[in-house]
């Protein structure tokens, strides 16, 4: 079971590539979405797990809050992701990466919640934020 939720937790090995390795996390997320868009209930899912996956990664990396675990990263930008036009997959991309790199206001806040939640909590804040500005521009 460690072993699994070591590779779920590390997005299948993306996690230990350098330099970067939540950006490496992203483009891995990024990919499985354009593979297998997933649905609003399948991210609700993959957030609720992501916070058991994130706490017990960090127990068997041994590591508080490892940038190794980038599940949170991998769900971050399918929120970004979600029911948007491929064609602005790039600027999501960015746009996520910006937001969870910068940490700007309230998304540095939300990392300084223990274990799981605190790292889950802030890649959700900044997918959503980068969400919610794409569908802006949509709208316009």
């Amino acid at each position: 079971m460690n072993l699994l939720i070591s590779a779920l937790a590390t997005g299948l090995g993306s996690g230990y590539l350098k330099p970067a390795p939540g950006t490496w996390g992203s483009l891995l997320g990024l990919g499985i979405y354009y593979l297998c868009p997933v649905s609003l209930l399948g991210i609700i899912i993959a957030i609720f797990l992501g916070v058991y996956i994130c706490q017990r990664g960090e127990e068997i990396l041994r590591e508080k809050d490892s940038p190794k675990i980038v599940w949170d990263e991998i769900v971050g930008i399918w929120i970004a992701l979600w029911n948007i036009p491929l064609t602005y997959y790039p600027l999501a991309f960015i746009l996520f990466r910006l937001f969870d790199i910068k940490k700007f206001y309230f998304i540095d806040k939300l990392q300084k919640y223990p274990g799981g939640l605190g790292i889950m909590l802030d890649d959700l804040a900044a997918g959503l934020v980068t969400r919610i500005i794409i569908g802006l521009l949509l709208f316009l």
